[in-house]
């Protein structure tokens, strides 16, 4: 799949970068360098390392940057995870179906990815909120430190442009192109931080002079994040398959397994 986007697990890659180097100080630096979010930022952590330890920069460098730099994600897939933990999680819970026959694996398989769908069905039909349950607690906790930043509209006639301020830090915040110069929001689809203050404080007082109405934070919320794409996803269902005493008799033959042959030269087992 050569338009497939790839990207590394950091835990394996941290896992195996301690191995070769035990400098505690130097121990995190793969983390910095993944969370990263703008390339002059990764670039900068990058240097760092280099003076301290230029083997370990060496290392890191033979990986590909967009494997597992947010700095260097695709924005279209809108997940900024760094690990398999997903594929660990449903590892886990199939772990007692692996070592049945192919066919049982199958089934049980089967039945337990039915009972997940209904299970989830059941939770987002009471749900009444736009975005998804999980989106939600997560736009929330962004939220929480928003008020340690400052807004500032730069006077454009859409009122859609805005000037954030934190520490010395400054940002450009775009809620026409949903963006900002961080890249956190391109990489989510959720502005988190950004957008609560930008929608209670500095857009009301450029509300108030152009027009009525007032925006909330879920509006700038990326469609794939909205409960609509969710209900989407789950309007299928899998179908149910009946046990063989219910099948129907069919007028072919049934196949026959294929004859064993043992390789030239290969020795008798005797199993006792």
């Amino acid at each position: 799949m050569p338009s497939a986007h790839i990207r590394n697990c950091v835990m394996h890659m941290w896992k195996n970068f301690i191995n070769r180097f035990k400098d505690l100080y130097i121990r995190e630096i793969v983390w910095d360098c993944a969370r990263c979010t703008t390339i002059s930022e990764f670039k900068t952590t990058m240097e760092r390392l280099k003076e301290v330890n230029k083997d370990a920069w060496a290392y890191l460098m033979k990986f590909e940057p967009a494997t597992w730099v947010r700095a260097y994600f695709s924005h279209g897939p809108k997940v900024d995870n760094l690990t398999n933990n997903m594929c660990k999680s449903f590892n886990t819970k199939v772990v007692k179906y692996r070592c049945k026959l192919i066919l049982t694996m199958c089934e049980e398989l089967r039945c337990y990815v039915m009972r997940r769908i209904v299970q989830h069905k059941k939770l987002l039909g009471t749900h009444e909120g736009k975005m998804a349950p999980v989106q939600e607690k997560r736009l929330q906790r962004l939220i929480k430190p928003s008020n340690k930043w400052t807004a500032e509209w730069i006077g454009d006639n859409e009122c859609k442009r805005f000037e954030v301020t934190y520490k010395g830090s400054k940002v450009d915040v775009d809620l026409i192109k949903h963006s900002c110069s961080c890249n956190k929001w391109q990489l989510t689809g959720q502005s988190g931080s950004w957008i609560s203050i930008l929608t209670w404080d500095a857009m009301h007082s450029c509300y108030s002079s152009n027009r009525k109405g007032h925006d909330n934070s879920d509006d700038y919320v990326h469609p794939w994040l909205c409960m609509e794409s969710i209900r989407k996803t789950y309007e299928y269902f899998i179908q149910p398959v009946t046990s063989e005493e219910y099948w129907t008799s069919s007028e072919f033959t049934k196949p026959a397994p294929p004859v064993l042959k043992r390789p030239i030269r290969h020795p008798k087992v005797h199993n006792r």
